[in-house]
């Protein structure tokens, strides 16, 4: 007879079920907007600059406020947080939708829509990380957070750029409208969700100052060498990655395009990237056994690389696929290896600070990116921006030379007490 793992070793419990449903509605709304709003926008203009704002108003919001919502989410009730974001989105896209079908839409408003969803992101994101080791056990981390990239890839890689793809073609009234009532379901089910959510402290009646706050969670990435490792090569590849992607939608939709897709197509080929990532979130513990951490994140430049080169090699949408699932792949590997990292590293009443400062430099750099990206398109072409966006790449695994697994081990054994 076969030995099998202990059930009490794989049981995650009821409430991080839960939680993981609803972070998978949460995903597929997010996942359907994404594609969404860049479709829309292609069809108020063909200007790559113009349609890279919709990217860099989505993700300047890190650079302005994921310092104060990594303070804020390590001061509140998470599971509040998290169904406050859902629902202010909910609301942000209803009016939106309105709008557009009452024939007042324009990207002016689909820029307000990506940077108040934006907004709204940076308190979610580090909530949702956050609260993950309140409800499972430190040696179940690994299996939680894998859980929760499978649903986040199936939904926010897979069925969401399928969906957005589909709604964009019916209109923007649906395409708003149905992340929309996503998000509303997501928060019905954090409300069920029982238990009290807010960060342990160690002086619980010490009146404390938001800036205080702030640094105190800037002070504890910065005296960290892996997690100063991990921040900047993701800020590098995402910078990169950003620039070619704002603009990929000029590069593959419309009869005048390289790849000549309709929105439909479009969103399909997006959902490539999820095959790899569940794939990945599948191999996650063996792979980090084996391989080891830095070179898992090695690899995750890598395929990206590879991922923003294809398109301009060839224009076979079979190969453009097969190298957006290998760019999905890494993708995987690195979210759930780093994010595991954290939690294990960072104590729970600093962690949404952590994770929001790590996300200042890494998701910051995806709005330089994005404006990056549409002016160099702009100026010198598709092509020539892909080329330098995969080079810049590459350099971020310079960023990991540091990370060796023995001050990782040393630093994990330091641990939460630190």
């Amino acid at each position: 007879m076969l030995n099998s793992p202990a059930p009490s070793r794989l049981r995650l419990g009821l409430r991080y079920w839960r939680l993981w449903s609803a972070a998978s509605l949460s995903s597929l709304a997010d996942g359907t907007l994404k594609i969404a709003l860049p479709l829309l926008a292609r069809a108020h203009t063909d200007a790559p600059v113009l349609i890279a704002g919709v990217g860099f108003a989505a993700t300047l919001p890190w650079l302005l406020f994921s310092l104060p919502a990594g303070a804020i989410v390590d001061r509140a009730d998470r599971r509040r947080v998290l169904i406050g974001a859902n629902l202010a989105r909910a609301v942000l896209l209803s009016v939106a939708a309105v709008a557009g079908v009452a024939g007042v839409g324009s990207i002016a408003v689909l820029y307000v829509v990506a940077f108040g969803a934006g907004v709204t992101e940076t308190l979610y994101a580090s909530a949702a990380q956050a609260i993950v080791p309140r409800l499972v056990e430190r040696d179940r981390l690994d299996r939680a957070n894998s859980l929760q990239q499978i649903a986040d890839q199936a939904a926010n890689q897979f069925a969401g750029p399928a969906l957005g793809g589909l709604l964009a073609g019916l209109g923007v009234g649906v395409a708003l409208g149905g992340p929309a009532l996503v998000w509303v379901l997501a928060a019905g089910m954090l409300v069920t969700l029982p238990g009290v959510f807010r960060a342990r402290v160690s002086a619980p009646g010490v009146q404390r100052k938001l800036a205080a706050d702030i640094a105190a969670g800037l002070r504890y990435l910065a005296a960290s060498r892996v997690l100063r490792s991990v921040s900047l090569c993701v800020a590098i590849t995402n910078f990169a990655g950003a620039a070619a992607a704002a603009v990929f939608v000029v590069y593959a939709v419309g009869s005048g395009s390289a790849l000549g897709l309709e929105p439909t197509g479009f969103g399909l080929l997006m959902t490539a990237s999820a095959v790899g990532s569940v794939a990945g979130s599948g191999l996650i513990t063996i792979a980090t056994a084996r391989l080891g951490l830095r070179t898992l994140l090695m690899i995750n430049s890598g395929t990206q690389a590879v991922q923003i080169l294809v398109p301009v090699l060839t224009h076979g949408l079979w190969a453009i696929g097969a190298a957006y699932a290998l760019g999905g792949l890494g993708v995987a590997l690195w979210n759930i290896g780093t994010v595991t990292l954290r939690q294990r590293l960072v104590p729970e009443a600093l962690l949404g600070r952590v994770i929001s400062t790590h996300r200042l430099i890494s998701w910051g750099s995806l709005a330089l990116g994005s404006l990056a990206g549409g002016v160099v398109a702009q100026t010198i072409g598709l092509a020539p921006l892909f080329w330098t966006a995969t080079a810049l790449t590459l350099t971020g695994m310079l960023a990991l030379i540091p990370l060796t697994a023995t001050l990782i081990d040393r630093e994990v054994r330091a641990g939460p007490s630190r």
